[in-house]
């Protein structure tokens, strides 16, 4: 899946024009993804451009592929860290973000803590409480918990009357069986240090009566990954609804009664 058999939508997402009640997410490997809306809001979450894991942890760490946009080229307005680790509040990613984009970059207590220390203006950062909504342009969006690190958290989007669940790095825990309503999940699979295994991503997905299930937190660190395929046949087995997305490529998604329709750019 990661062979580059197509261009890099993150680099041409100028060009791109979205019309409600459709919105773009783009998945740009491990724990990140792109949301672009009709009204304008380009929304980056957990990039990880860098190889800079394997600068502390050695060679069992070392990218698998390496992204295909040029990161002087993205602008998002909005950069969101769901807790600092390296892979998600990432010392080499953000300050490149930083200097080619105007983005506002937000997370937790933690994660704020190391931007201040990258020398990130205090314009440009946000401090983000769990249980608050915040709007960015056509976009509102939640902080929640996460069972992971002491400040870690996932986000909840609510784009065009579609609610889209990223659980961060979490295990399974009862916190988060409190969305209701949810329509797309975007979960960890990778089952390594203490995040959600295959199955326990499946619980989540029917506990809050999920229509859709994105899998995220694979196939780029050797040492930090799980099989997708495993991951397909178990859902085709459990008949649960799935989509394993390609890196840096479009997906349209829009709502359509109760049913979530996604087609893909190509």
């Amino acid at each position: 899946m990661f062979n580059w058999d197509s261009r890099s939508h993150i680099e041409e997402m100028a060009d791109f024009r979205v019309e409600r009640p459709e919105f773009i997410i783009n998945w740009i490997g491990q724990a990140g993804f792109v949301f672009q809306t009709a009204g304008g809001a380009v929304i980056c979450i957990d990039p990880y451009y860098s190889n800079s894991i394997e600068r502390y942890e050695g060679r069992p760490a070392r990218r698998m592929w390496y992204n295909k946009f040029k990161i002087a080229n993205f602008r998002p307005g909005l950069v969101l860290c769901s807790h600092d680790h390296l892979d998600h509040t990432d010392p080499e990613t953000l300050p490149l973000i930083y200097t080619y984009s105007d983005a506002v970059f937000a997370g937790p207590p933690s994660s704020i803590s190391h931007m201040r220390r990258m020398r990130f203006c205090n314009e440009r950062l946000l401090e983000l409480k769990i249980g608050e909504k915040y709007r960015f342009r056509d976009v509102v969006y939640t902080p929640v918990f996460a069972a992971h690190t002491e400040d870690s958290m996932g986000f909840i989007f609510e784009i065009e009357g579609v609610k889209v669940y990223f659980t961060g790095d979490t295990s399974l825990s009862a916190p988060l069986f409190e969305h209701e309503g949810v329509d797309v999940l975007l979960a960890c699979i990778n089952a390594k240090y203490g995040n959600l295994t295959i199955e326990e991503a499946a619980v989540l997905y029917r506990r809050l009566g999920a229509k859709l299930l994105i899998p995220m937190h694979y196939g780029l660190i050797p040492n930090n990954t799980v099989d997708v395929s495993l991951f397909v046949q178990h859902y085709e087995e459990e008949e649960i609804r799935c989509l394993v997305m390609d890196v840096e490529q479009h997906y349209y998604f829009k709502k359509a009664g109760e049913v979530i329709e996604v087609r893909k750019e190509k």
